[in-house]
């Protein structure tokens, strides 16, 4: 798999993601010269459709679905009641936002794992993930 990710001052997101590279490298050269140099394309290996990007403190990890199942294993409801753990984007096919490099991150589909949320997976496991279509 092959993720462009962008980086500006504290601001991190995903431009594009793509499973052949030479469809990311044409995709990377659409986008505009003032975005260009905040850009870098990395290359996920032993990554295939579906898979899971979680955000959390800014950065991005990328998870098959084992992987998630032993992260919701792990995460604990904490004492501050807003917490927001991460936040999970599915992805199950190429991402290019309309205008190239900039962040549309939102439409991918995604969900925020807050406190309420762990309190439920421990209720029901992967079941609320089927429920939330995150699998």
């Amino acid at each position: 798999m092959f993720v462009i990710v962008a980086s500006k001052g504290r601001f991190e997101w995903i431009s594009g993601i793509f499973q052949a590279e030479e469809v990311a490298l044409h995709y990377m050269e659409q986008i505009h010269e003032e975005l260009k140099e905040y850009q870098s394309l990395i290359h996920v290996e032993g990554m295939s459709y579906p898979f899971y990007i979680i955000e959390s403190q800014g950065y991005f990890q990328f998870l098959t679905k084992d992987e998630v199942i032993g992260l919701f294993n792990h995460t604990d409801v904490s004492e501050d009641e807003d917490e927001v753990h991460f936040n999970i984007y599915t992805v199950d096919s190429d991402y290019r936002p309309k205008k190239p490099g900039t962040d549309y991150m939102g439409m991918l589909h995604h969900d925020h794992v807050t406190n309420e949320f762990i309190a439920k997976y421990k209720e029901e496991g992967t079941e609320i993930l089927v429920k939330r279509r995150i699998f």
